[in-house]
């Protein structure tokens, strides 16, 4: 899939579309969709990140740093940030769920992206109970919703949807380069990023490129998802 697809309508009518992203922790949102962020926002969409926690169990010393570090990797991408202050690994479904809530009402998403429902059991507590509460409620209102891919651990994660950013790989290893506070974790290296980008690109019989994988949970479409393919 191409930045096309992505494009908003040039219909004078037609609203700039936003897509809203909830994760746990900064630094989530880039691992698994920094090239798709990126590549809506060269399309015309508005990106709005939002972050649970203020990463006080962050490996670094320095208050505050990772969410200097996520307004960096934000310039990058193109996305304006929203940080929260929820208990790290003790924040509950219901203070998600308001949280969100809240979120959907001001910035009235047209797509949510947020962590794939991973069991504590292979992933992060936190992951899980904020895909959980978030799912709640894009159900409820009838959002769609893509789950995105697992940094690691991805038993249970089947992907449905690819998303090709070789054009924009730079960015997305640029974006994820901001969280130095985090850069001693395996899968923050490069390596791992790329191989991560390359095995999806094997997933889908591709010899070259680099992409990200979502698992669509909920989408709908209107004339101008068949205006975009038809132009490509």
């Amino acid at each position: 899939m191409n930045a096309d697809l992505f494009s908003n309508s040039s219909s004078s009518n037609s609203k700039q579309r936003t897509v809203l992203t909830i994760y746990s922790h900064a630094d989530d949102e880039v691992l698994p969709a920094a090239g798709t962020l990126r590549l809506m926002s060269l399309a015309g969409w508005k990106v709005r990140c939002l972050i649970l926690t203020d990463g006080n169990l962050s490996r670094s010393s320095i208050k505050g740093q990772r969410h200097e570090e996520a307004e960096a990797a934000g310039k990058i991408i193109g996305a304006i940030y929203e940080f929260y202050a929820l208990q790290e690994c003790n924040f509950s479904t219901q203070e998600v769920i308001r949280v969100t809530e809240a979120a959907i009402q001001r910035i009235q998403p047209d797509l949510i992206i947020t962590h794939a429902p991973q069991s504590e059991k292979y992933g992060h507590r936190d992951h899980e109970v904020c895909s959980v509460a978030v799912s709640n409620v894009a159900t409820r209102k009838n959002i769609p919703l893509w789950f995105s891919a697992p940094p690691v651990f991805l038993r249970g994660f089947e992907p449905n949807f690819f998303v090709d950013i070789s054009s924009v790989i730079e960015d997305k290893v640029a974006a994820i380069g901001c969280y130095e506070s985090e850069s001693e974790k395996t899968f923050m290296q490069l390596d791992a990023i790329l191989v991560l980008s390359r095995f999806w690109a094997r997933e889908l019989g591709q010899k070259d490129g680099y992409f990200e994988a979502f698992e669509i949970s909920r989408h709908c479409v209107d004339a101008r998802f068949f205006t975009a393919l038809a132009s490509r």
